[in-house]
C-alpha cells in the first residue's frame, strides 16, 4: 500500500469529520440546535461512505 495513498485518504476524512464536528461544538456550546447537526451528518454521509470504500479498496488491494 503506498504512503501516499494513506495520507490522502487520512488528509480527505479529517476534512470530512469537520463540520459534522464544528456543529457537535457550536451545540454544546448553546449556539446551534441539534437539527443542524444531524443535517450535516446527512450532507456529509455519502462521502463517509466513499472514505469507507476507498480504504477497503486499499487494504484489499496488492
Amino acid at each position: 500500500m503506498d504512503p501516499i495513498k494513506i495520507e490522502l485518504l487520512v488528509e480527505f476524512a479529517v476534512v470530512l469529520a469537520a463540520p459534522p464536528l464544528y456543529q457537535y461544538y457550536l451545540w454544546r456550546k448553546g449556539k446551534t440546535n441539534s437539527p443542524q447537526i444531524w443535517r450535516a451528518v446527512r450532507l456529509f454521509a455519502p462521502l463517509y461512505g466513499l472514505v469507507l470504500v476507498a480504504l477497503s479498496l486499499l487494504l484489499t488491494k496488492e
